[in-house]
Formats: C-alpha cells, sequence, structure tokens
C-alpha cells in the first residue's frame, strides 16, 4: 500500500497536514494548505485518526547494523521523540568503573580508563539489572573484565630478527609493484599496507600494541553458564595504548547498565535521523540531452531515461521519468539549469518520514526501534498518570 500523501493517494499534498514544504533553490518555504479535515475534537479522535493513517515500512537494510525504514501518517513531534529515545534513552552495557592497579605506560591512567569506557561491548542490555544507589555489583548487573599486559625486552629481541625479515618481504612486494605499470600509487600504498603489520620500526625501540581484543572477560556467579560463547568488545581491533619494553598495565573493569543521556557511551546507536520524504513531479517533459543530464549528472537515481512513444514529438528519441524519490538529496542541482527548473517541481511530505539507524553493534537495529516504541509507550503512560493524578488533587 502507498503512504498517504504519495501520487497514488486521492488527497492532495499537504491536506492532512495543513502545508507543505516547497523546494525553492535558496532552500525550503512552508506553503500553507487548507486541512481536508477540522482539528480532533478529542483524544479518541485524534487516535482514531492516527490508527487510520499510520504506515511503517523497512526499506533497505544494507548491513545487519543498518535499518532504512519509512514512517508516515504522524507529526513531527512523534519522529523527533523516536529519535531521541534512540540516542539516549535505550539502555546498553558499558564500562563504567576502572580499577587501575598498575600502568607504567606513557597514557595517563584517566585518559586510559576513558578510552577503555569508550569500547563497545557486546552485551544485551535486557540481560542484566540495573544498580540502584548504593547497590552492591552482583552477577545480575555487572560484568567484569581484566587487562594484564606487559613489554618485556625479551618480546623485542625476539621480535628483532622477524621484524627484518617482514621488512625484506615487504620491499619485495614494493619492488613487484612498482614494475607493475597497471597499479597506481594507492594501489602500491593498499598493498603495501597489507604486508606491514610488524610493529617494529627502523631506529625505534619495539612497541607492543593494546588493543581491545586483550581484554579478558572474568565470569561471575552464572555468567558463564548464562553466556556460554563468552562476552567481548565488539570491535577487537580498537587500539587502547602503545608499550615500550618494560611497560606493563594491570587493571579490572566493571561493566553495567546505562543510557545515553547519562554518557554517549551507553548510546546503542551509532547515527539515528531521519529526513522528509520528497516529492516530485515533472510539469513538463525533459528529452534528449537534458534528459541525460538529469539522469546521470543533476538527480542520479532519482530519475530514468526511457525512450519516448507517440504521445510524445517525433523529433525526440529518449525522455525523462521519475523512477525513485526515496533517493532524493534534495541537491537542488538542477535548478542551476533554467530549463530543468521550470520542469521540475519539488516538495517535501510533512508527515512522511524516511529514517535511518545504524547500530553500534551489540543490538540490531530493529530491536532498537521496537525498544524505542516501547520506551516511548512507557513516557506517554507517565504522563497520562501524572495528568490524572493531578486532576484528582485539584478536586
Amino acid at each position: 500500500m502507498a503512504p498517504k500523501g504519495t501520487e497514488t493517494d486521492a488527497r492532495p499534498i499537504g491536506s492532512a497536514t495543513g502545508g507543505v514544504y516547497t523546494v525553492k533553490e535558496k532552500g525550503l518555504e512552508f506553503q500553507h494548505m487548507p486541512k481536508d479535515l477540522p482539528t480532533p475534537k478529542d483524544g479518541e479522535e485524534f487516535l482514531s485518526r492516527l490508527r487510520e493513517d499510520f504506515q511503517m515500512k523497512v526499506i533497505d537494510r544494507p548491513n545487519p547494523n543498518e535499518l532504512v525504514f519509512e514512517m508516515s501518517g504522524v507529526d513531527v513531534s512523534f519522529a523527533n521523540a523516536l529519535r531521541r529515545i534512540l540516542l539516549s534513552d535505550i539502555p546498553t552495557v558499558a564500562i563504567e568503573h576502572v580499577y587501575m592497579w598498575n600502568n607504567t605506560s606513557i597514557v595517563h591512567d584517566e585518559v586510559l580508563a576513558h578510552r577503555i569506557g569508550l569500547v563497545p561491548l557486546d552485551i544485551d542490555a535486557r540481560l542484566f539489572d540495573d544498580i540502584e544507589g548504593d547497590e552492591d555489583p552482583t552477577d545480575r548487573n555487572t560484568v567484569v573484565f581484566r587487562l594484564a599486559v606487559n613489554c618485556s625486552k625479551r618480546d623485542a629481541e625476539s621480535t628483532n630478527t622477524g621484524a627484518e625479515a617482514a621488512m625484506s618481504d615487504q620491499q619485495g612486494v614494493e619492488d613487484a609493484i612498482l614494475n607493475n605499470p597497471e597499479l597506481s600509487e594507492a594501489a602500491a600504498e593498499a598493498a603495501a599496507s597489507k604486508v606491514k603489520e610488524a610493529i617494529e620500526t627502523p631506529m625505534r625501540p619495539y612497541t607492543k600494541h593494546v588493543y581491545s581484543r586483550d581484554l579478558e572477560w572474568v565470569p561471575q556467579g552464572d555468567q558463564e553458564t548464562r553466556f556460554p560463547d563468552g562476552i567481548k568488545p565488539i570491535h577487537g581491533d580498537i587500539l587502547l595504548a602503545k608499550l615500550r619494553p618494560g611497560q606493563s598495565i594491570e587493571l579490572e573493569a566493571h561493566a553495567r547498565r546505562g543510557v545515553g543521556k547519562d554518557h554517549a557511551k551507553f548510546s546503542p546507536v551509532a547515527t539515528a535521523c531521519y529526513r522528509l520524504m520528497a516529492h516530485i513531479v515533472l510539469e513538463k517533459p525533459v528529452y534528449d540531452d537534458l534528459a541525460e543530464e538529469l539522469v546521470h549528472l543533476y538527480e542520479p537515481g532519482v530519475f530514468e531515461l526511457i525512450p519516448t512513444d507517440s504521445s510524445d514529438p517525433p523529433s525526440h528519441k529518449t525522455k525523462a521519468r521519475l523512477c525513485n524519490p526515496y533517493a532524493c538529496t534534495m541537491s537542488r542541482n538542477f535548478m542551476r539549469n533554467p530549463v530543468l527548473k521550470e520542469s521540475i517541481k519539488m516538495s517535501r511530505i510533512p508527515n512522511h518520514f524516511i529514517f535511518s539507524v545504524e547500530s553500534v553493534g551489540m543490538v540490531s537495529p530493529a530491536v532498537l526501534v521496537a525498544e524505542a516504541l516501547r520506551v516511548l509507550q512507557g513516557k506517554c503512560e507517565n504522563v497520562i498518570t501524572m495528568a490524572t493524578e493531578a486532576a484528582e488533587h485539584n478536586e
């Protein structure tokens, strides 16, 4: 079913919201329009219209951590509330307390603790409880990690021979690449970087890299039974510190539940944003060379080229046709051409939103959207409860 307010809808665009955003060369202008329905007289009528008009549909799933969906028939306040909840009100688990036993690296204790706290953990927060007040940590509300790494002189001596061999192999690869005219300089750098994994640098002491994968999970209580696959950081290649011979780090880190409004490390999404759905109308046909410019240069992915038919002038061979308004980025590049500016009318539908949600990785974006709706429902119930109590108190 097509969303309300598209070309397949009998009602004019903007009639349900009292206006439409018209795209001008200088920006957006809101054009007021008469509503087809009066303002709801009470909450029941408002909910009835919402149930009738609200639609939600998944558009794309580029990868397991990204979700693109559309939502129509709601006010912008609803869409923005959903976005803010995704950013700051869905619980996750992150490292909150770091107990530093020994740190002789160049990284200060506070900086190292902050870097470790920002490492995303592959934990479903719904399986843990919140820590209330001065409550003691338990296996139900805390996850413990341990980091114990050191860089000894013996490690440095044992890697000297290996580093020299790696550098020799790297030089051979570079020579082979440079002798191949088909490879560009960028390709040469990329190929060389795959070989250059040795952390031994000529004329410099041996350096040991400490990564997030070095964080070792220490099961507490029955956590080993509850999590048979273990608990670890989502990304194991996050650089935490660098050690020189004789330096070491030993610490214990405690992770707990939290929300993004307390600290950004608890936010479950990398991005959560929305844009208004584009409404595009070809008021005048666009032919041949101008159509090719529109399709390939001005608005790629939005229009397509098709052969002309009997209704078109015989002097033209191809014309542009709207094929995918979802790809429109509102660049307004076509308005640079005066002919295209008069041929295309572009606007934005005020109650039709295209959402893009990218999860950090601990929970899929579809689950995050469902959790955001649940949190929004709870907030609405709290408002109703407070309004009822206030009304009873006034009586």
